[in-house]
């Protein structure tokens, strides 16, 4: 260990520039990439829900692997969507993991001990003058609920950290301050980052994190106002998906709304998982029928278990499987299809359409939620593929948690603000931002 501190000391002796002063402005758009985007033209229908589907599952897995470790630990990896913006001044651009699961911002630097291969050039703090490492004193340098940090005083009042995540990919580094910018022109300064010279793992083509959740750590987190949107653009659309920081977060209508009203429902608080936006999901009808599931299926237990959460790095929407099965036989009634005998997307339920030139009509699917019910139509939770024949179903039985995907948050506006501790969302075309 001493070895360790002795390398941050020597590389920080290059780094002079005094403490920035935290500052942000009030509002933010970016744009958003999905992950097989580059792949896009050589991928089919087929193969980007083959590919999204895997990583529906291993982000599950990845989630689950939390409770069994005493460390902090979060849940990034391969995961959906991407965010560009640069970092430092002058600024180098970053493609960086957008991850509601968890909280620190960070990026590989330089010198990278350990490292997990990126498009771009890794960042080196000695050529940015907006840089500023933190002091022991700070804070931040003593809250270990969602990443483990130290202070090293005798080694040059240096903060490290170390962010570990269900998918084994860690990063070890120095917790320091630097400025964000857009490409609208807008910045952020003194944003808290962590500077990852020992990192291991998966980043989906990217060059860090950045983490979306609800403790402090988080860019949502370190605005004026915190809180974001987002709208994610549908599977076969070429439009971009876009996230909005601060004041520029906000529900509007016009030529944007897709019909609809604001529903809003409040976040639950689980402290075995503090990063996540848990939801109260009451209950669940299909067209106009209200479904027998247990009040229990969805419910955050008393020991931290079970509850359901809303994430935008899990494609399939997973329900805990007391309540799945009662949706799927329910699926199955409703749609009067034949099953797929031998589904090839990794999809629990699909039916075939051999015989059949368009995807069928089915019924309204509703989630009920406290205080606000959202309403998908076909296209929000059913999956056409008319090369493979297949008409599946984007929701899938699991034990335990429940996870609401982005499968279903195509073309919904989806506002988070975590002030006020309050999920709002309305239907909205996301290929007209």
């Amino acid at each position: 260990m001493a070895n360790v501190l002795y390398l941050f000391f020597i590389m920080l002796l290059l780094v002079e520039n005094p403490l920035a002063s935290s500052t942000s402005g009030d509002g933010f758009r970016l744009t958003l990439t999905h992950v097989d985007s580059a792949a896009g033209a050589s991928l089919t229908l087929a193969e980007r829900i083959q590919r999204a589907v895997r990583r529906s599952y291993s982000r599950k897995r990845a989630i689950e692997a939390k409770r069994n470790v005493v460390a902090p630990v979060s849940y990034g990896g391969e995961l959906e969507y991407l965010v560009s913006f640069g970092i430092g001044s002058p600024a180098l651009p970053v493609t960086a993991i957008l991850d509601t699961g968890s909280d620190l911002i960070w990026t590989q630097c330089i010198p990278c001990f350990e490292s997990i291969p990126q498009p771009s050039p890794f960042y080196d703090s000695s050529e940015s003058s907006s840089f500023s490492r933190i002091p022991c004193s700070n804070p931040f340098c003593s809250d270990n609920s969602s990443i483990l940090s130290a202070c090293a005083s005798s080694q040059g009042d240096l903060c490290l950290y170390w962010a570990r995540y269900g998918d084994d990919t860690h990063s070890r580094g120095l917790l320091a301050t630097e400025t964000l910018r857009f490409g609208d022109g807008s910045s952020i300064a003194g944003v808290i980052f962590g500077c990852g010279f020992w990192n291991n793992g998966t980043l989906s083509n990217s060059t860090g994190i950045v983490g979306m959740g609800r403790g402090r750590f988080s860019l949502p987190a370190q605005l004026n106002h915190p809180r974001f949107s987002h709208c994610f653009t549908s599977i076969n659309s070429s439009a971009a998906s876009h996230l909005f920081l601060g004041t520029k977060a906000s529900l509007g209508g016009g030529k944007r709304g897709g019909g609809g009203s604001i529903g809003s429902t409040p976040f639950i608080s689980n402290p075995i998982g503090p990063s996540f936006y848990y939801l109260s999901l009451i209950g669940i009808s299909l067209g106009g029928t209200r479904l027998p599931i247990p009040p229990s299926a969805f419910q955050l237990n008393p020991d931290g278990s079970n509850g359901t959460i809303i994430d935008s790095g899990t494609f399939l929407t997973v329900l805990n499987q007391p309540g799945y099965d009662i949706l799927r036989k329910e699926l199955i009634k409703q749609a009067r299809l034949p099953l797929a005998e031998s589904p090839g997307l990794g999809i629990d339920l699909c039916f075939s359409l051999k015989n059949r030139h368009s995807a069928p009509r089915m019924p309204e699917l509703v989630f009920h939620l406290d205080g606000a019910d959202m309403r998908f139509q076909r296209d929000k939770y059913m999956i056409y593929d008319p090369e493979e024949g297949l008409f599946c179903s984007a929701i899938a039985g699991t034990d335990g948690l429940s996870i609401f995907g982005n499968y279903q948050q195509q073309d919904m506006h989806i506002l988070y603000d975590l002030k006020a501790n309050v999920l709002s969302f309305v239907p909205a075309n996301c290929d007209r931002f």
